[in-house]
């Protein structure tokens, strides 16, 4: 799960990079001037429950890999702002985080969000009208290419779209107009987590930057208001002197385990959990996965024998303490391959080679 860090300059982008890996590795990105990422685990207390009750040899994290820099702006005035390379940094990540300046006092955050929203919008019109161009030549020289054809008519609709200043995230698409489109990897089809990044005294104050937070709800983008400079200090203070700081600051948890969790939820995973003696992990999956999807996400040999998974609910984990005590009491399901995977599933599969 990859997610780029995007916003004009000095808005606090690196300073949020770097608190949200919270001590993690930074490395080089390679091919891509002046770009760094890290990768962090998602916070889960189930995750953690789990761990201490098992004590494994290992434990594996669901994780998020952020990267800084890849989108680059540039402020010399002889060249355009966004040029060719800020949009191919980023053009491979799944989803996108914005940071916007909402501290200084000398940029609007309406402005600063539209502006890019809207380099967003061109650069998917852009591809769109390159690859209907191209179709339309197949289709003069070959009428029967029906693949070419169905390919046509719908980026002929998402052009449509993207000059009425639609982002594509907004809209009605079915199943497969999706994967038809899912290699173009359009900048409007991908989750963004806005954040505006306040100043100390708005942080403390709660003033919302509403407007901001309604443009965000209208245009399909999540919204998270932090201060970065606070929350890269906070990465800095011990384990004790942590809630300490926060009670002070009237911050219940810090932020930067929202925009973790609102990239994870927008992107529409869950996270089910396997265990033994050996090894407790967090899996990711797409919401509305199945009981095979899980199988082949652990292993393809355990997806290939398939034969039940055995399923308890996080809920049911809670209740009964450990799934040895769920099981003595018969609350350990027999599911088959179709079933749904619930977020906080733990399962175990059995299966036959």
């Amino acid at each position: 799960m990859k997610v780029g860090i995007i916003g004009l300059p000095q808005s606090g982008k690196t300073t949020l990079f770097r608190a949200l890996l919270h001590g993690a590795h930074e490395g080089a990105v390679p091919g891509v001037a002046g770009a760094h990422h890290g990768t962090i685990a998602v916070p889960d207390s189930r995750f953690d429950y789990l761990v201490n009750l098992y004590q494994p040899k290992k434990a594996t994290p669901a994780t998020v890999e952020f990267i800084d820099g890849a989108a680059h702006i540039s402020t010399e005035r002889h060249k355009p702002a966004f040029g060719t390379d800020f949009f191919q940094g980023i053009r491979q990540v799944d989803a996108l985080v914005h940071v916007i300046d909402a501290f200084s006092g000398t940029v609007d955050p309406l402005q600063a969000a539209r502006r890019v929203d809207e380099e967003l919008l061109l650069a998917d019109l852009m591809m769109v009208e390159g690859r209907i161009e191209r179709l339309e030549k197949t289709l003069r020289a070959r009428k029967d290419a029906l693949p070419e054809r169905a390919e046509h008519e719908l980026l002929v609709q998402v052009k449509q779209l993207l000059e009425g200043e639609t982002p594509l995230r907004l809209a009605s698409l079915t199943p497969d107009q999706e994967k038809m489109l899912r290699s173009f990897n359009f900048m409007t089809l991908k989750p963004i987590v806005v954040v505006a990044n306040v100043d100390e005294a708005r942080l403390q104050s709660g003033e919302q930057v509403s407007e901001l937070e309604a443009y965000c709800r209208e245009q399909g983008e999540r919204f998270v208001q932090l201060c970065a400079e606070i929350e890269w200090e906070i990465t800095q203070l011990s384990p004790e002197e942590e809630p300490e700081f926060l009670q002070a600051m009237g911050i219940e948890e810090p932020a930067r385990l929202r925009v973790v969790h609102e990239v994870y939820d927008a992107l529409g995973y869950i996270t089910f959990f396997t265990f033994n003696e050996n090894e407790v992990r967090a899996w990711t999956l797409p919401r509305g996965s199945t009981a095979l999807d899980a199988a082949g996400r652990i292993h393809s040999d355990i997806a290939r024998g398939f034969i039940r998974a055995e399923v308890l609910s996080w809920a049911q984990m809670e209740q009964y303490g450990s799934w040895e005590n769920a099981k003595h009491a018969g609350a350990i399901r027999l599911e088959h391959k179709e079933y749904v995977v619930q977020d906080g599933d733990v399962i175990f599969v059995r299966f036959k080679v």
